[in-house]
């Protein structure tokens, strides 16, 4: 069995919705399953063969990374770490009589330091000094008790990161607090309304979803739908032509991109488009509805070039309901999509529930999740499902670039 590190990255926002940084999370695994490591094995694994190859910042996308350690990993930090990385010390360690030299030597080195799930029993003024980032998990803590840290961590010259926020009702209430920094997937979720309806914007979008993904295998008519929207049509022409396809001739008409591309792709490159679109969503949110996409179809491809399609449409369409703010089986219940794909979207049945599933758990770190029993019956394992997640980070962020360019 193939030995294999599980990384992913864990996107944090700032106020303004924006990536400001990425937690690095990983495990240890092999090809059928995946477990813990501890805190001084993780942070060999991830520096030494994740980063010693100077592939930080690509997979950083240029942003800082916070990696927990434990203190006696401390000193043996490499040199080349400071230029990207946050220092996050464990809260099992926060008592710890050495902590303040330990801080004092990561910081002389140049370090940035992050007191991980901080409890307010530990609270000392020198400790908060010396720090850069305090986080506190919001799911531990009472509300009343999350209002009296914050009051009085907020004393201190220190920035307040917020973690675990899983709902837009749990980030508007952090926000309020005056929180700086948001981590959690909360924006990947509907922001519900008793008797929300779509607004003009929406609707619209929406009702040319439902002409993108009619059952007809016609490309005139696809092409059709496609030029109504003088937008649609020039994002997905520059699409088409950019260094993403890198193509050798020009691209030079709709037709001429859905003949290329096939039905199936054009479909979800329009639904990528037409999402982009709906401007008071974070951008964060495409990034993760592209990332979804690509790492259902880098696995899908491992079956066949066409069960590649259908897992790049089933992982786009996904996080409908984060960009429309309705639960998904209702937005699906109106776009007339096969049985395959609603089944697939709705229950998680079939291969590409199986790979769906997979892409999400994977994704959000619910490595226990991983439906090891499907995986491995489509003849995939952990070597498939790390380098899928590692190419769709890459070709993410090399789209999300060119999404912002247009």
């Amino acid at each position: 069995m193939q030995s294999n590190v599980l990384f992913a990255r864990q996107p944090i926002l700032d106020r303004s919705q924006e990536v400001f940084a990425y937690e690095l999370l990983f495990r240890n695994g092999t090809d059928d399953h995946a477990e813990f490591v501890d805190g001084d094995l993780a942070t060999r694994s991830v520096l030494l063969s994740a980063f010693a190859d100077n592939s930080a910042p690509q997979l950083l996308n240029g942003k800082p990374g916070l990696l927990n350690i434990r203190l006696n990993m401390a000193s043996n930090l490499p040199d080349f770490a400071v230029e990207f990385l946050y220092v996050e010390i464990l809260e099992t360690e926060h008592n710890l009589a050495i902590l303040d030299h330990e801080i004092e030597m990561l910081t002389r080195r140049g370090f940035r330091v992050a007191l991980d799930d901080f409890e307010m029993k530990n609270y000392r003024p020198e400790l908060i000094n010396a720090v850069d980032i305090v986080k506190l998990d919001v799911l531990a803590m009472t509300r009343e008790e999350l209002c009296f840290a914050v009051d009085q961590l907020s004393k201190h010259n220190v920035l307040l990161l917020a973690e675990k926020v899983e709902t837009y009702e749990v980030f508007h209430f952090c926000e309020s607090l005056g929180f700086d920094y948001f981590q959690g997937y909360y924006f990947c979720r509907p922001e519900l309304v008793t008797g929300h309806v779509l607004n003009a914007n929406r609707k619209s979008l929406f009702d040319l979803l439902l002409l993108l993904y009619k059952p007809d295998d016609d490309i005139a008519a696809i092409s059709q739908v496609i030029k109504r929207d003088a937008v649609l049509s020039y994002k997905l022409l520059k699409l088409v032509n950019s260094s993403f396809y890198r193509r050798a001739t020009t691209v030079e008409s709709i037709e001429h991109a859905v003949m290329l591309l096939g039905l199936q792709r054009i479909r979800s490159w329009a639904t990528l488009v037409c999402l982009g679109e709906l401007n008071d969503k974070p951008q964060e949110l495409q990034t993760e509805s592209f990332m979804r996409a690509t790492m259902c179809e880098a696995l899908g491809a491992n079956i066949s070039p066409e069960m590649a399609q259908k897992c790049f449409s089933v992982g786009m369409l996904s996080s409908l309901d984060a960009w429309f703010d309705q639960p998904l089986v209702e937005l699906l219940s109106r776009l007339p999509l096969s049985a395959e794909l609603n089944n697939a979207l709705i229950n998680r049945e079939g291969a590409l529930g199986v790979i769906l599933s997979t892409c999400l758990n994977y994704i959000h770190t619910h490595w226990d999740l991983l439906p090891e029993n499907g995986i491995q019956s489509l003849g995939l394992g952990l070597t498939e499902i790390t380098k899928a997640y590692e190419e769709s980070i890459i070709k993410t962020d090399e789209m999300t670039l060119l999404m912002r360019e247009n």
